[in-house]
C-alpha cells in the first residue's frame, strides 16, 4: 500500500508513513528531561513532531537526512500543525522510496526548457544572439539550469525550480516589453542571466544520485549566485573578443542589481529601465511563488499563517482560501 504524503493527512487520524529528519534541535522540559524537536518532511512539506524522553535510546541514532517510520496523528497547537508522535523507529535500507522525499516542479521541464529556448530564440540584437546561443548550445549548463533548484528553502525550492523561475520571468518580460519602451532583448537575455549563477551556488541531487537535501556548494557560501552569475558572463565572453563593452556594462549590471538593495544582497541597485523592471518582475514571482509554498509547508485551519520570515516575519492572511471564514485576525503585538 502506498505510504500516504503528508499534505493528505487529516487532523486526528490516525496515520503511519515514512518522513525524512531535515531538522533536529535537542531540548530540555522545565523539569530537566531532554527531548527533541525534528522537522519532518517528504516532498510534498514539512511538519514539526516533538519526541520526548522515552525515545532517549533514539536520540544519538536520530541525524538530520536519515529516514525514520511514524505512526500517530496530526495534531495542532497554538494554531500551528504537528504531528503527534505514538511510535517511531528507523527506517530500514530499501522501506522508502526516493521520489517520495524529493520535492519536483509539477512543470513539464523539456517543455517549460523548449518555452524559455523560444522567448530567447525571438532576440533579434546580432550582438546578444550570438551570445545568447553560446549559453543554448552549452549542453552541460542547460541541465544543470533545467535541474537546479530556485532557492535552498525560500521560493521554487525543488528540482526545476530554477527553470521554472525562469520561465515565468521570461513570459512577464515579454509582456513589460510590450508595454513599456524597454530594450526588449536586453531585458529577456538579463532575465535568463540573472540566476545563472545558481547552477552552482546550490548542490543538489543530479540524475542517479541518492542525496536528497538542497545546501550551498562551496563558491555558493563564500561567493554566491550574483557573482558567480557574472563569472559565468564572463566565460561566455571570453569567446566573442568584439562584443560590445557597453552591452556587457549592461548586462553585468541586471545580474548584479537584480536584488534590488543591499540589505537583500544586491551589490548595486538597479539603474537602468530593464533592472529596474527585472527586478520587480522577479520579486513579483518569488513572493507569489513563495507565498503559497509557505501555506504548502505550512497548512492552518484558521485564516490566518504562522509567521512567515520572507514576508518580513509577518502572519499571512489566506482568508476563505482554505480556512473558516469567522477565524480571528491574529492579535497586535504592539
Amino acid at each position: 500500500m502506498p505510504k500516504p504524503m503528508l499534505k493528505e493527512l487529516k487532523l486526528n487520524e490516525p496515520a503511519e508513513t515514512f518522513l525524512l529528519v531535515v531538522q533536529k534541535q535537542e531540548r530540555v522540559t522545565k523539569t530537566g528531561d531532554p527531548y527533541l524537536v525534528l522537522r519532518l518532511a517528504d516532498a510534498s512539506g514539512e511538519i514539526d513532531a516533538n519526541l520526548w524522553k522515552e525515545y532517549a535510546e533514539l536520540f544519538p541514532q536520530l541525524k538530520e537526512n536519515i529516514f525514520v517510520k511514524v505512526r500517530g496523528a496530526l495534531g495542532e497547537y497554538k494554531g500551528k500543525k504537528q504531528f503527534n508522535v505514538e511510535k517511531l523507529r528507523l527506517a530500514a535500507e530499501g522501506e522508502v522510496e526516493l521520489a517520495d522525499f524529493i520535492r519536483q516542479t509539477k512543470k513539464d521541464i523539456p517543455q517549460t526548457l523548449q518555452k524559455v529556448k523560444d522567448i530567447l530564440g525571438s532576440i533579434t540584437d546580432p550582438d546578444l544572439k550570438k551570445l545568447t546561443a553560446l549559453f543554448l548550445s552549452d549542453r552541460e549548463l542547460l541541465a544543470d539550469f533545467a535541474r537546479a533548484p530556485a532557492a535552498k528553502d525560500l521560493h521554487s525550492a525543488c528540482l526545476g525550480g530554477l527553470l521554472e523561475h525562469t520561465a515565468a520571468l521570461l513570459e512577464l518580460a515579454v509582456f513589460l516589453a510590450g508595454q513599456y519602451p524597454l530594450d526588449r532583448d536586453l531585458l529577456l537575455l538579463g532575465v535568463f542571466l540573472h540566476d545563472i549563477g545558481k547552477t552552482r551556488e546550490l548542490s543538489y541531487p543530479r540524475a542517479g544520485e541518492s542525496r536528497l537535501s538542497f545546501d550551498y556548494t562551496d563558491a555558493g557560501g563564500l561567493v554566491g549566485h550574483i557573482v558567480i552569475g557574472v563569472q559565468i558572463l564572463q566565460e561566455k565572453l571570453a569567446a566573442l573578443p568584439d562584443f560590445p563593452a557597453q552591452k556587457k556594462l549592461l548586462l553585468e549590471h541586471m545580474i548584479l542589481a537584480h536584488h534590488g538593495l543591499p540589505e537583500f544582497g544586491s551589490p548595486k541597485t538597479p539603474l537602468t529601465k530593464e533592472a529596474i523592471a527585472l527586478h520587480h518582475i522577479d520579486n513579483i514571482d518569488a513572493k507569489l511563488v513563495g507565498f503559497d509554498e509557505f501555506i504548502e509547508k505550512n497548512p492552518t485551519d484558521t485564516s490566518w499563517t504562522v509567521r512567515a520570515f520572507m514576508f518580513e516575519n509577518n502572519k499571512l492572511y489566506i482568508g476563505g482560501r482554505n480556512a473558516p471564514a469567522a477565524a480571528g485576525a491574529p492579535k497586535s503585538e504592539g
